[in-house]
């Protein structure tokens, strides 16, 4: 059971890593100056897949019993309505 554990924690930090990576290269990209309507969507999509990965690897910690700092919970919150409003329909 513990493995179990261990490995969905793992996944959850390699979706936060990967997704990170993903959005930092955009923004690399974007600050060169090879911007265009697409590259800006995908950075966008990617800035969105960074804050739902960490908002699942929050949750998933708070199911497994941790408590967050109360600033944890306000950007926890904020995120979520970010997601919530843009609920994937243009850039997911």
């Amino acid at each position: 059971m513990e493995h179990d554990k261990d490995a969905d924690l793992l996944g959850h930090f390699w979706v936060l890593h990967a997704a990170i990576l993903k959005r930092d290269g955009l923004e690399a990209r974007l600050r060169t100056g090879a911007a265009d309507e697409e590259l800006f969507d995908r950075s966008l999509g990617a800035s969105e897949a960074v804050l739902a990965a960490r908002s699942g690897l929050y949750r998933y910690l708070m199911s497994q019993g941790w408590t967050p700092p109360e600033t944890t919970v306000k950007d926890l919150t904020y995120d979520e309505t970010v997601l919530s409003e843009t609920d994937g329909a243009v850039h997911g």
